[in-house]
């Protein structure tokens, strides 16, 4: 089946290297990753500025030295971080890979967004969005989660548009 988020956090509590960008729940730290791949890729343009110049001060050897080891050094490294992040990924999550903490989170947004959408232009359309997620997450969650879930579907589905303003006056 792949590489489960317990596989994950398991592989977090072992490797430094895991451990510097996933925390112990086995979740991704983005800004860490986001931080290597931009440090690796203005090192990138550096190196191949610096190999630019040195090719033009010493000769075409001197440019394709540089431009080797640039490739081989800094653009080589990067693209293997950048697979080992996706790989670990494994594509995504189901709803019920979430722990219950992580489904209120999201319940408590969705019903967050229903409210903040009274009064724009398009607020019925988000509204049916929403109430569309909470029931999808209601149905994926577990037996002893579902009730909760259930109400807050419930309410965001309670949540009736207003009514345009020719019908107001």
């Amino acid at each position: 089946m792949g590489i489960t988020r317990d596989d994950r956090a398991q592989a977090a509590r072992q490797s430094w290297v895991v451990r510097l960008f996933y925390d112990t729940e086995g979740d991704l730290r983005g800004w860490r990753a986001l931080a290597v791949v931009a440090f690796l890729a203005g090192a990138i343009v550096l190196g191949t500025v610096m190999a630019s110049f040195a090719g033009a001060a010493f000769g075409p050897e001197t440019l394709a030295w540089g431009a080797l080891i640039v490739f081989l050094g800094i653009k080589i490294p990067l693209l293997v971080f950048v697979f080992w992040i996706l790989m670990r990924q494994d594509g995504g999550y189901t709803q019920s890979d979430l722990t219950k903490s992580e489904r209120m989170r999201v319940l408590e947004s969705l019903v967050q967004q229903a409210r903040d959408a009274r009064g724009t232009p398009d607020e019925a359309q988000r509204l049916r969005w929403a109430s569309r997620e909470a029931w999808r997450i209601a149905d994926e969650a577990p037996d002893d989660e579902r009730q909760d879930a259930i109400a807050v579907a419930v309410e965001i589905s309670g949540m009736k548009p207003a009514p345009p303003e020719r019908a107001r006056a």
